[in-house]
């Protein structure tokens, strides 16, 4: 009897899987159903017996079309294959799958293309050709040793070949494996670049030079030209994002001579949680025989501290330690990653926010190459307002090229795009004004002037401030006056950019910043330092203690002035206190200062008796007092005047009086 190739297949894998059929509740009446399904005439005078009922032939009948399932079963492998089962075979031989294992791959990809097959299964149950027990009689096994061939850590679900249904747990053929089957492939060769892929191309046109101040850019490179000589070789690049890391990637592998090709991202619709650790199983095994590749790890958080991830930690450390093709990672949240990990990378290296010379450099490469008219002061002036990645310069410099703008579309392009990053909202912006810093107006318990003189003609900054007292009183002016005498960039941190709810992460952003002055060389000033120099002998959290500790090790070692500024000195944990070089009080303004004050902020002369009264106020008061005469058109009103400035005394808490220590309420 003649038979197409669906009904040869079908044929063949029912009889495969008769000793699983034979387990089911209606094994008899569900097989003949199926038999009739193939062929009407599949067993001779079936339409004229009654098989549903006691008759006598009914076992002949089975019998009948089991002998038939058998020998028409064994015709279907001297069957050609189609197009299909030669890429089947192609992954059976790639990834080494053994006998066991390449039998369920058939079998899937059949029942993906043979309706017949698939119709005859459902005669007997919905999701019988997906359940394990179906896939282990398929492979030969014995049933209930399924585990065996379909855990996690076997091939077909390590490589991701495989994956289990969120519906009944079941198995699927992954997307990437149907659509490698049933695509058309001229030859092995076009199955291996279909499996493997491109290789990267650097598009942004950076080279070494251009990482020069990334400290362990040299150590890297010289590590990577060893890569292939071993196994285990892992470089980690680490840093928040934008900073280049993945521009790095590509400078690492050309100063290898090394074609470096991406672990990809998962495709729409696949939904296996270990997409991505899959795909870099792969591509060790496609690429370990290949002469001069490496792999880049995108965003290796997803293996390395996401939930998403099923793998254990014993599976990555043996990764770690035994890929025998190098990997580039990349991370932008090292500080969820545990230290087991940490410890097995070649080398970690850290980028962060390049210093102002550099970025000098890269606004000067991106605005010459997108022909944008500038000066040497446009680039030094757009590298110190702008402490952007290399990323961000290069994209906005395009936007202004594409939109036929100048300095004003990047500058635009830059604002927008930091209010995206920023949740929607918008960078606040110091205010610009016509007032110069009057040191005359600090009224403080040494004489700071004096100070500043001297620390600019000694040279030196290996010293540190802590500036305490009223709000107001030109603490943080007076950084900023310091930093300029000095001809030091400023590197401000206000609470809020320190303090984190996640464990761990305040103590890193001080480290952070502690090491972004160090390596730009800068002034580095903290506002609300009681906010992380808090007493830890009435710490109630932990964090409060291990912030305390972390700004202690650091105020140690930091080679560049260093300035803290808080309203609330009490608060201050006693240790930090003695690793101040200075500790000076601000007060409120002085009778003589306060005259100095009309006339500094209005132009107008008043006589130390009109100052009475006028104890508690600020720089920081003229400053708001000014602003608000100027709306109301009575800057040149002194009567105004003190009288704007008396409501602002009667505003402040009694405890102003007492000089440090006050609270705002």
């Amino acid at each position: 009897m003649n038979y197409t190739r669906e009904q040869y297949e079908t044929l063949y894998y029912l009889n495969k899987l008769l000793p699983r059929l034979k387990t089911l509740k209606n094994f008899e009446r569900d097989l003949i159903l199926a038999a009739k399904k193939i062929k009407e005439d599949l067993v001779p005078d079936l339409k004229k017996t009654d098989i549903f009922g006691d008759c006598p032939e009914k076992q002949k009948i089975l019998s009948e079309i089991g002998q038939v399932l058998a020998k028409y079963g064994k015709g279907y492998q001297k069957i050609p294959p189609t197009v299909s089962q030669k890429n089947v075979s192609y992954l059976v031989r790639t990834f080494r799958l053994n006998s066991g294992e390449s039998s369920i791959v058939y079998f899937l990809s059949a029942m993906q293309n043979n309706t017949l097959l698939k119709g005859c299964l459902q005669k007997f149950d919905a999701d019988l050709e997906s359940e394990e027990d179906t896939l282990t009689t398929i492979a030969g096994y014995p049933r209930g040793m399924g585990n065996s061939i379909l855990n996690a850590e076997a091939p077909l679900m390590q490589l991701g070949i495989l994956f289990r249904t969120r519906y009944r747990m079941n198995f699927q053929l992954s997307d990437w494996a149907h659509g490698f089957i049933h695509t058309l492939h001229r030859n092995d060769a076009a199955r291996h670049k279909a499996l493997v892929g491109a290789a990267l191309s650097s598009k942004d046109g950076l080279t070494a030079k251009d990482f020069a101040y990334v400290e362990a850019a040299s150590l890297a490179m010289r590590l990577m030209k060893q890569a292939k000589h071993g196994k285990g070789f892992n470089i980690l690049l680490y840093g928040t994002p934008g900073t280049g890391k993945s521009s790095f990637a590509h400078v690492l592998a050309q100063s290898a001579k090394l074609h470096l090709y991406p672990v990809g991202v998962c495709n729409n619709g696949e939904d296996e949680r270990n997409y991505r650790l899959q795909r870099l199983y792969r591509r060790q095994f496609l690429l370990k025989k290949v002469k001069n590749c490496c792999l880049l790890f995108d965003e290796g958080e997803d293996v390395f501290s996401s939930s998403q991830t099923r793998a254990s930690k014993i599976e990555i450390n043996n990764l770690l330690e035994n890929n025998e093709v190098p990997v580039i990672w990349t991370t932008n949240k090292i500080h969820r990653m545990d230290p087991a990990y940490i410890r097995r990378f070649t080398l970690a290296v850290c980028f962060d926010k390049p210093p102002v010379e550099v970025r000098q450099k890269i606004w000067n490469k991106y605005l010459s190459v997108n022909k944008i008219a500038c000066t040497k002061d446009d680039t030094f002036a757009l590298a110190k307002k702008y402490e952007v990645p290399p990323s961000m310069i290069a994209r906005a410099a395009q936007a202004a090229r594409m939109a036929k703008g100048g300095l004003d579309t990047v500058k635009d392009h830059l604002s927008f795009m930091t209010q995206a990053l920023n949740g929607g909202c918008k960078q606040p912006e110091e205010k610009e004004t016509n007032l110069k810093f009057y040191p005359a107006l600090i009224h403080a318990d040494m004489d700071l002037q004096v100070l500043t003189a001297q620390l600019t003609s000694l040279g030196r900054l290996n010293f540190s401030l802590c500036l305490y007292g009223a709000s107001g009183t030109g603490k943080s002016a007076y950084a900023r006056y310091l930093a300029d005498k000095l001809g030091l960039d400023l590197l401000h941190r206000r609470a809020s950019d320190l303090i984190s709810c996640y464990v761990g992460e305040t103590e890193q952003n001080i480290a952070k910043a502690f090491a972004q002055a160090k390596d730009n060389k800068s002034m580095l000033i903290f506002d609300e330092a009681d906010s992380f120099l808090r007493d830890r002998s009435t710490a109630t959290r932990s964090w409060e203690v291990s912030s305390v500790n972390e700004m202690l090790t650091w105020m140690e070692s930091h080679p560049y002035p260093f300035i803290c500024t808080t309203n609330l000195m009490e608060s201050l944990d006693p240790a930090s206190l003695r690793r101040f070089s200075f500790k000076v009080k601000y007060d409120f303004l002085t009778k003589q200062q306060v005259k100095d004050a009309f006339a500094y902020f209005f132009g107008i002369k008043i006589t130390l008796p009109e100052t009475a009264g006028l104890d508690k106020l600020t720089p920081g008061d003229f400053m708001l007092v000014k602003n608000k005469a100027e709306i109301l058109g009575k800057s040149t009103q002194c009567s105004a005047i003190k009288e704007m400035l008396e409501t602002e005394q009667k505003l402040k808490h009694s405890a102003y009086g007492n000089g440090i220590g006050f609270r705002v309420n």
